[in-house]
């Protein structure tokens, strides 16, 4: 093994799902450089294509030093071939078709362009993703793992946080697919795409490419009335009503519809900063979607390694001044809280 690129650290978004029940049955899958224990995610991203061996996975993530970062994406080089990577450039002369890709309890949120007149190509390279666990215990989950360099997120992926990286996943998959193994596909939710009317289709493109939904404020009048403290401050302040929202629950007709939200109580355990809120929305909708949220919130910062997620579990105390701020109905698409339907990302696969 010769090296891992120092510039394959990332970070990514700190929005995520509500926290989940950990699994009593991890599936080990070995220790860091610097000693973090790895663990297989439920639903593994272990990409055994391409010749792949849980052996050479824990010689790879033997080489990663975590440096206690919260995300990490590394390529890890080894001096000689161990397999072949299934991602491969293409041109528009390339037999290419499009199909939901099957995962161990389910399949993909979006279509991924697969080349039937291409081969996989040698490679002496591993591509590892890995995320902290929420615990104290420093552990990692294994988010994926697969044979190749590393390759930019695929442009439905809804974690795609920003134009910029928007547009790198545009251009390179415009050029790349992985090679085609109809082992791998979810033939039926496949099929049923094909099968969709066109404006059924742009809904559900919406909905691959959506992150959450949720009432935004505006930044500059809620850091007025309430000031962060910790490193990073949130962006695009919100209440979320739902997390990769399903077809039924984007509320596309309720797009940029308004609301009062009163902020009454205030939390911070030195991760994670936020507010307490109560929402009266416009829209019955709306509002039938933050009557069902638990603890309802707007985070308003987290340390370098905290996550947004976690507000939800902060004692809250009742603020000595409560405020009214007002919120607007958006979601959440590839890195901007969108408005209007008109300002979405073109719909089409890429």
């Amino acid at each position: 093994m010769e090296t891992i690129k120092p510039e394959t650290n990332i970070e990514t978004p700190t929005i995520e799902p509500e926290k989940k029940e950990a699994s009593t049955e991890r599936v080990f899958l070995g220790k860091t450089k610097d000693g973090a224990d790895v663990y297989d995610r439920e639903d593994s991203h272990f990409h055994a294509e391409g010749g792949l061996t849980p052996e050479l996975l824990s010689i790879a993530i033997g080489a990663i030093d975590t440096k206690g970062y919260t995300s990490i994406k590394k390529q890890v080089d080894f001096d000689y071939q161990i397999g072949y990577s299934t991602c491969v450039e293409t041109g528009p002369n390339d037999d290419i078709v499009f199909a939901y890709r099957k995962t161990e309890n389910g399949s993909r949120d979006g279509l991924t362009p697969m080349v039937k007149n291409r081969e996989a190509k040698p490679s002496n390279s591993i591509t590892v993703v890995l995320r902290k666990d929420d615990d104290m215990s420093g552990s990692y989950t294994m988010k994926t793992s697969y044979i190749g360099e590393i390759s930019p997120r695929e442009p439905w992926d809804p974690s795609i946080g920003s134009e910029r990286e928007l547009k790198e996943s545009k251009e390179f998959w415009a050029t790349h697919s992985l090679v085609y193994d109809d082992s791998l596909i979810d033939w039926e939710k496949t099929k049923a795409f094909e099968f969709m009317s066109e404006p059924a289709k742009k809904l559900e493109l919406i909905r691959q490419k959506t992150l959450y939904a949720g009432l935004f404020v505006n930044p500059n009048e809620l850091y007025s009335k309430a000031p962060s403290t910790l490193a990073k401050q949130i962006r695009y302040p919100h209440v979320t009503t739902n997390f990769k929202p399903g077809i039924q629950e984007l509320h596309l007709d309720q797009l940029g519809s308004g609301a009062k939200i009163f902020a009454i109580g205030y939390g911070n355990d030195g991760k994670n900063e936020g507010l307490l809120v109560k929402v009266e929305a416009d829209d019955p909708v709306i509002q039938q979607a933050c009557d069902a949220l638990e603890t309802p919130h707007i985070t308003l910062s987290i340390s370098k390694n905290g996550q947004a997620k976690d507000t939800a579990f902060l004692k809250f105390s009742p603020l000595e001044k409560p405020f009214e701020i007002i919120g607007k109905y958006n979601i959440y698409v590839q890195g901007a809280p969108r408005e209007k339907l008109e300002n979405l990302p073109e719909t089409q696969i890429l």
